[in-house]
């Protein structure tokens, strides 16, 4: 108990809230001050963000009773700064090929492979996502590639594509040239939920006719509403926040210039 109420008080954003909420008790506030204070409430609650990714998620269009020629997984899982480090360190003692570093946006292409072993899906088209930093370039997708044919997917069933590969424009704008403007197959789009509705924009924009999985999806909403740390202000929140706006902004950036 002792342990969870540490925790609890470490949190800097709610010790600033909770600041704030005193010097609003002692004295009157003006009305900028208050709505101030509430703007910054729920823009650092967990709930806001929770709230919005369920609105503007979209149902899958994943057929369980279809097979499809490709699987294209968006890029994301893999540490890109981990690998070059590694690889550049002098005292490195573990073989790179054998070990991997990634996230939780890796369920995309674990996924994949699992569609993939099933019979349900032919192959993976994964994008050429090239990081850069002052510890030496890595290619996400080769460390991905490997990854998947150390656990069950054959050689010719993995094609990386594109060149230097940043953001999901360039996936789909590398994939369509990719197929040559000859995109008439079944094709499965995997990517995290919060992503998706700005995904499946950009790669309709491109004239793929295509259909979708979400992974990292959350649990049902009501399930949410009755967790009590959600209304509870902290840098999750405020992280919910952000990568909420970075959906929203991206989506809406992408249709004033037309890429959706």
């Amino acid at each position: 108990m002792l342990q969870e109420l540490v925790k609890f008080f470490i949190n800097p954003v709610l010790q600033i809230f909770l600041v704030i909420m005193i010097f609003i008790f002692q004295k009157r506030p003006g009305k900028f001050f208050t709505g101030f204070v509430l703007y910054f409430y729920f823009v650092s609650i967990p709930l806001t963000g929770i709230v919005f990714h369920h609105l503007w998620k979209l149902d899958d269009s994943f057929k369980e009773e279809k097979n499809y020629d490709y699987a294209v997984v968006l890029t994301g899982g893999v540490d890109p700064k981990w690998f070059p480090k590694e690889k550049g360190s002098k005292n490195v003692t573990i073989d790179l090929k054998e070990s991997y570093i990634f996230n939780a946006q890796a369920e995309r292409f674990i996924k994949a492979i699992e569609l993939v072993k099933s019979g349900k899906v032919e192959k993976i088209f994964y994008g050429n996502y090239v990081r850069t930093s002052n510890k030496g370039t890595v290619n996400t997708a080769i460390i991905v590639e490997r990854f998947a044919i150390q656990n069950g997917v054959n050689e010719d069933q993995f094609i990386r594509y594109g060149e230097n590969i940043i953001n999901t424009r360039d996936e789909a704008k590398n994939l369509a040239r990719h197929f040559q403007n000859n995109s008439n197959k079944n094709i499965l789009l995997i990517t995290s939920e919060s992503h998706m509705r700005r995904a499946v924009a950009l790669f309709e924009k491109q004239e793929f006719q295509l259909e979708f999985y979400s992974v990292q999806k959350r649990i049902p909403l009501f399930r949410d509403l009755l967790i009590l740390k959600n209304y509870i202000p902290s840098i999750r929140g405020l992280r919910n926040t952000k990568n909420s706006y970075y959906e929203l902004l991206g989506f809406l950036g992408y249709y004033f210039i037309g890429e959706i």
